[in-house]
């Protein structure tokens, strides 16, 4: 009995950070009016820019969305946000130089610093708990 229970738990936390197509083309339709101010500010390059910045923090937040309850993961988050406001203001995006689509590679590398960063820190935050807990 307590074995289904605690399937049944794991299989719910796993179904929140699964990211489905569905998904991903809600959140980024979600994300379009920051896209839309971009375009209204005469800056369609930077728009997309951070609209595709401002997915892939999305969706590593859903990936790891089991870790919303630390502290520390809305902290790393946080920074990595602020990280990326000089990364969408200080690089030229313009449409000639960057169509759409070879910004993918751009993304994928975000996604995966995002990511491994997230990891690091979860990583740290779990050998200091064990040793604060052992001592």
């Amino acid at each position: 009995m307590h074995g289904g229970v605690l399937m049944k738990e794991m299989d719910e936390e796993q179904s929140l950070s699964e990211v489905t197509g569905k998904w991903a083309v809600i959140a980024m339709l979600c994300l379009s009016p920051l896209y839309i101010l971009f375009i209204y500010l005469g800056q369609p390059g930077k728009g997309r820019a951070a609209w595709i910045c401002s997915g892939v923090i999305l969706i590593s937040i859903k990936m790891r969305w089991e870790l919303r309850k630390h502290v520390w993961f809305w902290i790393t988050i946080t920074i990595l946000c602020l990280l990326h406001i000089p990364l969408v203001f200080l690089v030229p995006w313009t449409d000639k130089s960057m169509p759409g689509i070879s910004l993918l590679p751009i993304a994928a590398l975000d996604f995966g610093i995002i990511y491994g960063c997230i990891k690091l820190i979860e990583k740290a935050m779990k050998r200091s708990g064990n040793s604060s807990s052992t001592n």
